[in-house]
């Protein structure tokens, strides 16, 4: 699959206190349709979900309800290994509600509605970015459904959706200032909306290119102090800015492809590894913890930890702690 057609998904965790109580892990595992949970310390405790004809990518919890939201692939029939416009729900134990399998995104004049990522702001409104922009001859379109409507079989969007004007939509997050952001690997750049009007706030693009790292934007997060993290996909650096406004410099280095998203835990970095081979029993994905100074230690890994019994990822794309 060529780089401009790799899927590029991530998201992000909002709130400190509600990120610090958490006391599991959901990781998707698209490669075996499911969803995995694990504990803090890395341990695989069951299939939270299984996710039927669609491959897990994009993970969110509500942080009112505490439902799952789950962006999708096909992972059956003619359309295998393409993104969907469905949205899975699920209660916090994996079930599903009457009426909450799937909703559709639909958004009007944008190029496709397919999805990639998605967040939840503090009130429980969710926002949700189509995959695909400029290079189908629109922008990127950032959805958002009110916290009330998600109990709807089909909820609504709001109308006046944000529009990027990038090629990919990859993971969104929060700033200091309470302004929607979203990477883009294609691109190389992060743009930034107010959440209210949709005006462009920030474009982070001059200062990515001033770091010299020749980053691909795939996860991102922001810190307490309103500092920028940054995943690059193929090239597995993790970056962050020394300062707001930067400079950005270099944390790690990973070996594997950055597919999953960036998570700030306890002061350290997670995001998950992809195996770019076709994945066998003995190379499972991997999910990293990366301390504030550069030290890499594998936190959820395969045949390595017997003992952990985390042979259970395939396809890692997102995780959040819940």
């Amino acid at each position: 699959m060529s780089k401009k057609l790799l899927i590029a998904v991530f998201a992000t965790l909002l709130g400190s206190a509600s990120v610090q109580a958490a006391t599991r892990i959901l990781v998707a595992s698209s490669r075996s349709n499911s969803i995995e949970e694990f504990d803090t310390s890395g341990k695989w405790l069951r299939t939270f979900a299984t996710t039927g004809p669609y491959a897990p990518v994009a993970l969110a919890q509500s942080p009112t309800t505490g439902d799952i939201f789950v962006t999708t692939i096909w992972a059956s029939g003619p359309q295998v290994g393409q993104l969907t416009n469905k949205i899975l729900r699920y209660q916090q134990n994996g079930k599903f509600n009457v009426d909450w399998d799937t909703f559709t995104i639909t958004c009007g004049l944008c190029p496709t509605a397919q999805t990639a990522s998605l967040v939840f702001d503090s009130s429980g409104d969710l926002w949700v970015a189509t995959a695909y922009g400029t290079d189908l001859g629109g922008p990127i379109y950032i959805l958002k459904y009110l916290a009330a409507d998600l109990a709807l079989p089909d909820p609504p969007a709001q109308p006046g959706p944000i529009l990027a004007t990038l090629y990919r939509g990859g993971q969104m997050a929060f700033n200091g200032s309470r302004d929607l952001c979203i990477a883009s690997f294609i691109d190389k750049d992060v743009q930034c909306f107010n959440a209210s009007t949709g005006a462009k706030t920030h474009d982070y693009s001059a200062e990515i290119a001033a770091s010299g790292l020749s980053i691909e934007p795939g996860g991102l997060s922001f810190d307490g102090d309103d500092r920028m993290y940054l995943t690059s996909i193929f090239t597995g650096q993790l970056a962050k800015e020394t300062n707001p406004g930067g400079p950005i410099v270099l944390v790690a280095t990973l070996s594997a492809q950055l597919d999953g998203n960036l998570v700030l835990f306890g002061g350290d970095i997670y995001t998950s590894t992809f195996n770019i081979s076709p994945p066998t029993f003995s190379t499972p994905d991997h999910v990293y913890e990366i301390s504030s100074s550069g030290t890499v230690t594998k936190f959820i890994y395969g045949t390595a930890a017997p003992a952990l019994g985390s042979d259970h990822i395939w396809g890692a794309y997102w995780m959040i702690f819940y």
